[in-house]
């Protein structure tokens, strides 16, 4: 299946930058990496998604967001709530 490629020009200061990444050992893998990263630190795509642009694994791509001390796990006010209510259930059982 022949897949349309778009090209793009990266600038030679972010190919500098990003090739001294250690996210993989081609620029290609680098640049994918660190896109995966922005885009997921943008919220546009899900840990998962992240995970699978980059080309890695789950779990090596959240040690390396990890590494970054990005944070990789959203704790909302929701969660909180629905933790306590199942804490709340959890002691009316004993």
């Amino acid at each position: 299946m022949d897949k349309n490629i778009p090209e793009v020009r990266v600038p030679e200061e972010f190919l500098q930058v990003i090739d001294k990444t250690g996210y993989g050992t081609s620029l290609d893998q680098k640049l994918r990496v660190s896109l995966a990263i922005g885009l997921f630190v943008e919220r546009a795509v899900t840990l998962e998604r992240a995970s699978e642009l980059a080309e890695k694994p789950l779990s090596d791509f959240i040690k390396i967001l990890s590494s970054k001390k990005i944070p990789w796990m959203e704790y909302t006010e929701e969660h909180v709530e629905d933790d306590n209510v199942a804490i709340e259930k959890y002691f009316q059982g004993e």
